[in-house]
C-alpha cells in the first residue's frame, strides 16, 4: 500500500505536470486503503480524505455527475472507517474530518443518481451519523452539526427509514433549527459558469417529506399545536416558525443579490424554485398543515408567502429578460403552491384565508405586475380590491372592544395583558413570543412571559355570538 507522501507525489508531480488519469485512479484506490488503515492518525485520515478528493476531481474534472458519485462513494467509505474508529477505538470526534467527509457530498442533491454507491447500513454507521446530528456533548458545534443534514438526507436515501432513527433526525432537526440560516440553506453564488455548491434545501426537503410521509413529524406538529394553545411556545414551535420565516428572508436575499451582483439568471431561477417549493413542503403538506393552522404561526406563515412572492416579482421583469421560460416555470410553482393553499379555504383557520383577510391589498398590485410581463396568478383575485372594501365597511361596524389592542383586527381568541391591562388576540402573543428574542410588552415595554396573560372566555363568546348574527343577517339580506 503506497504512502501518502508517495500518494500526493503522484497527484503533485514535481515537474508540475497532470498526473495521467492512470495515476489518478491508483491515488484514489489507494486513499481509500489509507482510510481503511487503523493505524492512522486522525491528521493522517483528514489527509487520506483531501488526497483521495483531489484525485477524483482531477479524474472527472470535465463530468460533473461522475466526480460527484465518486466524491459520494468516497464519503460513505470514510464515513464508515470514522464511525468504527469511534465505537471500537473511542477515537474522539473530530470536527475537522465531520467537515471534509460533507465537503465530500457538497454537490450532491437528492436528484443525482448514486445507485453505484454501496454504502454500510450498519447500526455502527448509523448510531454514529445521529450522535453527531443529534447530541451536542457529541458534537458541541451547531454549525458542524448542521452539516450533517446532507450526509443524513444521502443515508435515507440509499437505506430503508427506521422509527427510532426517523425520531431521532426529527429530535436533531429541533435542537439545530436555528443554525439552518439563509447562508446555509442556499446554494453558493455562480458568477461564473462553474457549478456552485446546492446548499441544504433540497436535502432538507428531503428529509421533511420523507419524515413527513411516513408520520414521524406528527408528533413534532401536535407538540407545536399545544404549546400554542398554552400560550408556550416551546423548541418544536419556534421550529417550525423559524423554518417558514427562513423562505421569505431566503427570497429577499435571492433578490438583494440578483440586484447588487452579476449573478447569472439560472442560479437565481434555481434558488427561488428551491425557496417556493420548500414553503410547499412546509405549509401544505399534510403532516404540518395543521400546526400551521395554529394561531401565531398561521399569521408567520401568511405573512412568509406574501413578502416571498414580492420578492420574485420585484425582479421579474429583468429576469424574465434574461430568462423567459424560467422565470414562467417559476410563477407556475408559485401558482401551484397557491392552489395547494386555496384547496384547504374551506377551513376558516386555512392559510388562504389568513391572506385574504391581512394582505388583499396588495393583490392588485400583484396582478399588475404579473400581466405586464404576460403572466398571471391564477388564485389572486383582481377583485381583492373590492372585497378589500367591504372588509373594511364591515369593521367600521365591529365594536371596539372587539377589536385587538394591536392589530385593530377582530379577535377569536380574546386574551388580557396584565402588564398593560390591554386586549390582544391569542394569535398576537404567539406572535410576540415567536419573533422576539426577549418578548415584551407592546404597550408598557414590560418582559412578557408565561402567566403575564389572562384568556378570556366570555369576550370569547360574544365575539362568536356577534359573528353569528353578522352571518345570519349577511345571509338574510342576500335573500
Amino acid at each position: 500500500m503506497a504512502t501518502l507522501d508517495e500518494l500526493e507525489q503522484r497527484l503533485y508531480p514535481s515537474d508540475g505536470s497532470d498526473p495521467t488519469p492512470n495515476e489518478s485512479c491508483h491515488v484514489y484506490h489507494h486513499s481509500i486503503l489509507q482510510l481503511s488503515n487503523n493505524a492512522n492518525s486522525t491528521a493522517q485520515l483528514i489527509r487520506a480524505i483531501d488526497v483521495g478528493k483531489q484525485a477524483v476531481g482531477i479524474l472527472f474534472k470535465d463530468c460533473h455527475e461522475s466526480r460527484t458519485m465518486h466524491w459520494a462513494r468516497l464519503a460513505a467509505f470514510a464515513a464508515s472507517m470514522v464511525a468504527k474508529r469511534s465505537k471500537y477505538f473511542c477515537e474522539p470526534l473530530s470536527v475537522h474530518v465531520i467537515r471534509d467527509i460533507n465537503c465530500l457530498l457538497s454537490h450532491w442533491e437528492p436528484s443525482i443518481s448514486t445507485q453505484n454507491v454501496t454504502l454500510d447500513q450498519s447500526a455502527c454507521l448509523k448510531n454514529w451519523m445521529l450522535s453527531v446530528f443529534c447530541d451536542a456533548r457529541t458534537c458541541p458545534d451547531p454549525r458542524v452539526r448542521v452539516l450533517m443534514l446532507r450526509f443524513l438526507a444521502f443515508y435515507w436515501h440509499h437505506a430503508e427509514l427506521d422509527t427510532k432513527a426517523a425520531l431521532r433526525t426529527v429530535s436533531g432537526l429541533i435542537l439545530n433549527y436555528e443554525a439552518l440560516d439563509e447562508e446555509t440553506l442556499l446554494p453558493t453564488d455562480r458568477r461564473g459558469e462553474e457549478k456552485g455548491e446546492p446548499g441544504l434545501l433540497y436535502p432538507l426537503m428531503f428529509l421533511l417529506e420523507g419524515l413527513g410521509r411516513h408520520g414521524y413529524l406528527d408528533h413534532m406538529c401536535q407538540a407545536a399545536i399545544t404549546q400554542v394553545r398554552r400560550l408556550i411556545p416551546g423548541p418544536e414551535t419556534r421550529c417550525l416558525a423559524t423554518l417558514v420565516k427562513r423562505t421569505c428572508r431566503s427570497a429577499e436575499r435571492i433578490k438583494a443579490m440578483y440586484m447588487m451582483f452579476d449573478i447569472k439568471a439560472p442560479y437565481i431561477l434555481e434558488s427561488l424554485t428551491g425557496v417556493v417549493k420548500f414553503f410547499g413542503v412546509l405549509v401544505t403538506s399534510q403532516s404540518t398543515v395543521h400546526a400551521y393552522e395554529s394561531p401565531g404561526l398561521l399569521k408567520l406563515a401568511s405573512d412568509s408567502l406574501v413578502d416571498m412572492i414580492s420578492s420574485i416579482l420585484e425582479i421579474g421583469p429583468i429576469l424574465q429578460l434574461e430568462s423567459t421560460t424560467g422565470y414562467a416555470d417559476l410563477i407556475g410553482m408559485v401558482n401551484k403552491t397557491l392552489e395547494s393553499l386555496a384547496l384547504r379555504g374551506d377551513s376558516p383557520k386555512s392559510v388562504w384565508i389568513k391572506v385574504q383577510q391581512d394582505h388583499s391589498h396588495v393583490f392588485p398590485r400583484f396582478t399588475r405586475q404579473t400581466q405586464t410581463m404576460g403572466l398571471s396568478l391564477l388564485f389572486l383575485s383582481p377583485s381583492a380590491g373590492a372585497r378589500e372594501a367591504s372588509w373594511a365597511e364591515e369593521m367600521e361596524e365591529v365594536p371596539t372592544k372587539y377589536l385587538d389592542s394591536l392589530t385593530q383586527d377582530i379577535m377569536t381568541e380574546p386574551v388580557r395583558l396584565l402588564t398593560s391591562g390591554m386586549t390582544v388576540d391569542h394569535s398576537t402573543i404567539i406572535t410576540l413570543l415567536l419573533t422576539s428574542i426577549t418578548p415584551f410588552d407592546p404597550f408598557t415595554r414590560l418582559p412578557l412571559c408565561h402567566g403575564s396573560f389572562k384568556s378570556l372566555p366570555r369576550l370569547k363568546r360574544q365575539i362568536r355570538e356577534w359573528k353569528n348574527r353578522k352571518h345570519c343577517n349577511r345571509e338574510m339580506e342576500e335573500e
